[in-house]
This record gives structure tokens, sequence and C-alpha cells, in this order.
């Protein structure tokens, strides 16, 4: 098994969406529960 999470596109577009109407990096990745680096991609 591999040691990363899949995100479904519309759970990775809802992120984005969030992110451009201003909510900050840190916050989503502690909401979410995803890291800084999945979030960047």
């Amino acid at each position: 098994m591999s040691g990363f999470k899949r995100y479904d596109e519309d759970f990775k577009q809802s992120l984005v969406n969030l992110y451009q109407t201003g909510k900050a990096q840190a916050e989503l990745c502690k909401d979410y529960d995803v890291s800084a680096s999945a979030l960047a991609k």
C-alpha cells in the first residue's frame, strides 16, 4: 500500500476554490486534513 492519499477531482477543486477566495493555506490543511505539499500541487 502506498503512503499517500488520493483525492477526487471535486474535493480538489473545492479546496482550490476556497484558497482562491482567500482562505489561508494553513487553515485549509488543518480543516480538511490535507498536507501543505498536497495542497500546493
